[in-house]
């Protein structure tokens, strides 16, 4: 092969590795984290803190972790009313295949039954 179809090939395969490197760094820059918020005013608290209880282990397969989970202190406008938790996956893919799989999918009517309020599935900004 000739030293310019050598230095010719070279180049083309240092510009398509550099290009998916750049690709893969851009990609994580574009990366959005989600976050389930619930405010929920609990109606039975035994039967709460049992669901409550359960909950950290459905977390650890969708990258889920608490990062809220306790009463707000309002400084403008109504505090949300009872207890206020925030949750954080790592995308919102994440987020909504918890919600909407086992073992979690099949805990909702056990904690509907144990509080009342609002559940949120919101995607964040890019980290």
């Amino acid at each position: 092969m000739k030293r310019s179809a050598r230095v010719g090939l070279t180049l083309l395969a240092g510009i398509a590795i550099g290009g998916g490197i750049v690709h893969g760094l851009h990609a994580q820059a574009e990366k959005k984290p989600a976050y389930v918020i619930a405010e929920l005013q609990i109606t039975d608290p035994d039967a709460f803190r049992t669901y409550a209880a359960k909950v950290p282990a459905t977390l650890t397969a969708y990258h889920g972790r608490y990062i809220v989970r306790g009463k707000a202190e309002a400084k403008e406008g109504d505090a949300p009313q009872g207890t206020l938790v925030i949750l954080a996956f790592d995308s919102l893919a994440d987020a909504e295949q918890w919600y909407g799989t086992p073992p979690y999918h099949d805990m909702i009517p056990e904690r509907q039954k144990a509080a009342k309020g609002n559940v949120f599935i919101v995607e964040g900004l890019p980290q």
